[in-house]
């Protein structure tokens, strides 16, 4: 199965299957949304997925990976997209995608990882420094702290998270002050953009 909203990447992920497997050998079908997607996983069972994970839909990034894998866990899922930030596609291989590779590097690179996730194995893009986002100042917050801003962001203030938590008013304010001085930021409005630049934008959906 091919999710992608672009037909011309469509027909160039239908001719590099052929060239992988053989035309006569797979059977291919797409849907251009991530609506479309899901209601055909509830009826239908695929060996792999090729998956954009920005798409026209309720779900979009982690979030649609996250809705696939919940229906079929055995789905051997290749994202496919034109992001390259490193935390995106670590967040999406340890949520249980096979492969991450970006629409950027050509042909080459998506035969590979084609070629790789059908034998069973991982792939990710040479582009991707997966190290880097392994090493990335957000992956270094406690996971208090990185809820406290995660709910900043969300509009919430921090008496409100203070009572959700279960914490007290001082920890969930020593949390903001630790984390934004780990992430080198002054104040909660620089949060949300933070993420989005640092391709941590869906830790908004999940956290």
């Amino acid at each position: 199965m091919i999710a992608d909203d672009h037909p011309i990447v469509v027909v160039a992920l239908v001719e590099i299957l052929g060239v992988v497997l053989g035309g006569d050998q797979i059977v291919v079908d797409s849907v251009p949304d991530g609506d479309s997607l899901l209601q055909r996983l509830e009826s239908q069972s695929w060996d792999y997925l090729v998956l954009d994970l920005h798409m026209p839909g309720r779900f979009k990034n982690v979030s649609l990976l996250q809705q696939v894998l919940a229906m079929q866990p055995q789905l051997q899922t290749l994202i496919y997209t034109g992001i390259d930030h490193p935390c995106l596609a670590l967040a999406a291989l340890e949520l249980g995608a096979r492969g991450y590779v970006l629409k950027s590097s050509g042909g080459g690179i998506v035969v590979d990882a084609l070629r790789a996730v059908m034998s069973g194995k991982d792939y990710v893009d040479p582009a991707i420094d997966l190290a880097a986002a392994k090493s990335h100042p957000w992956h270094q917050l406690t996971s208090g702290e990185r809820g406290v801003l995660v709910a900043l962001a969300r509009g919430e203030n921090l008496q409100a998270i203070a009572l959700d938590s279960g914490r007290s008013y001082k920890t969930v304010t020593t949390h903001k002050y630790n984390a934004l001085r780990k992430l080198g930021l002054r104040s909660n409005d620089e949060i949300g953009h933070y993420l989005e630049k640092h391709g941590l934008g869906h830790v908004l959906a999940s956290e």
